[in-house]
C-alpha cells in the first residue's frame, strides 16, 4: 500500500475509526517501514577497520579493510579465513602444524603427479624422446663449435669438444631442443 494513500485514508477517516490508537501505530509502523528500507538503499556509508595480523603476539602486519554498514555482509564474513578457522576449531599447536603439513604436502604430490600425467599424456614426443635425438644434438653441436685450428689454437680445440660434450648432455638432460 501507497504510504500517502495511507496517510489521507486514516485523516479523512480519523473520526469515524473505532481503534485510533491502532490506526496511529499502523501509520507509524509503516513510516518506519519505510525509513528502513530508505536507509538500507543508501550506499553512502563506509567505515574503514584496520587489521592487525598477529603471531604469537607480535603483529605481522596491518591491513585497512573498508565494511560498507548498511550493506549485509554475512556472506563475506563467513568466508573470511579466520572465521573459517574459528568453526573448525583451529589452534596453533604442534598437531594442528602435522595435520596441517600432512594436507599440504599430500596436495602438492597430487597436483605434481596429475600435471605430470599431463605432459605425458599431451606431450609424448617431449616426454618420452629417443636417443636418436641425442645424436642429432651432438652432430649439430659438433659442427657449430669445432673446427680446424692451427698452432697455438690447436690446444683449445680440446675446450671446443669439451663444450660440445656439455651442452648436449645439458640439453639432453633439461629436454631444452627437442
Amino acid at each position: 500500500m501507497n504510504i500517502e494513500h495511507l496517510c489521507q485514508f486514516v485523516s479523512k477517516n480519523f473520526s469515524s475509526l473505532k481503534d485510533k490508537q491502532k490506526a496511529l501505530n499502523f501509520v507509524r509502523y509503516h513510516f518506519e517501514l519505510l525509513a528502513w528500507k530508505r536507509n538500507k538503499l543508501k550506499l553512502g556509508a563506509i567505515v574503514f577497520e584496520i587489521k592487525e595480523f598477529v603471531f604469537h603476539k607480535t603483529v605481522l602486519w596491518e591491513e585497512i579493510e573498508i565494511r560498507y554498514i548498511r550493506q549485509d555482509t554475512t556472506v563475506s564474513d563467513e568466508q573470511k579465513l579466520e572465521n573459517i578457522l574459528k568453526r573448525l576449531g583451529w589452534q596453533w599447536d604442534l598437531r594442528n602444524y602435522i595435520a596441517l603439513f600432512v594436507v599440504v604436502t599430500s596436495f602438492l604430490f597430487y597436483f605434481y603427479y596429475s600435471l605430470k600425467l599431463q605432459y605425458y599424456k599431451y606431450l609424448p614426443t617431449l616426454a618420452f624422446r629417443s636417443e636418436h635425438y641425442d645424436q642429432v644434438l651432438r652432430h649439430g653441436f659438433d659442427v657449430c663449435f669445432t673446427f680446424k685450428s692451427v698452432g697455438f689454437f690447436n690446444t683449445l680445440a680440446n675446450s671446443n669438444y669439451w663444450l660440445v660434450d656439455l651442452f648436449t648432455e645439458f640439453c639432453a638432460y633439461f629436454n631444452l631442443i627437442f
